[in-house]
């Protein structure tokens, strides 16, 4: 049984932010850019655009494309188009297959939720069941 289990508007927030996100992008909110920003770190931020948020309403949202100075190839986002699922399909089906399942199903009327040991493992963490 976890320790600690965090739930709530936090959680539900990356929730959504992940959901409207795309491959291989990082999506943040203003938060975020703002902390990014008060940190002179030279990251690299550019403007997505209004992003409808479920429960949260229409916010501007934000890709965090880079780092000064960080030399490291990045991956190329999949060429994807508008109305066109099967880029996305390909690689959902590809992440499915490598995870070793289809995952879980739908989960209607669940908060979202997420759980951590307070002592580090070692070695693979264990799935830890719903104990709701």
């Amino acid at each position: 049984m976890p320790r600690y289990c965090l739930f709530g508007d936090t959680v539900n927030t990356a929730s959504r932010m992940e959901s409207t996100g795309l491959p291989y992008r990082i999506h943040v909110n203003r938060t975020t850019v703002e902390t990014l920003q008060s940190l002179n770190e030279g990251y690299e931020i550019v403007l997505r655009g209004k992003t409808e948020l479920k429960g949260k309403g229409i916010e501007d949202t934000y890709w965090l494309v880079g780092k000064q100075g960080f030399l490291k190839p990045l991956p190329e986002p999949p060429d994807i188009k508008p109305g066109d699922p099967s880029g996305l399909e390909r690689h959902v089906g590809l992440l499915r297959h490598l995870i070793g399942g289809a995952g879980p199903g739908p989960q209607q009327n669940k908060r979202k939720r997420s759980c951590f040991n307070e002592e580090p493992q070692s070695g693979p963490n264990p799935r830890i069941g719903d104990p709701f």
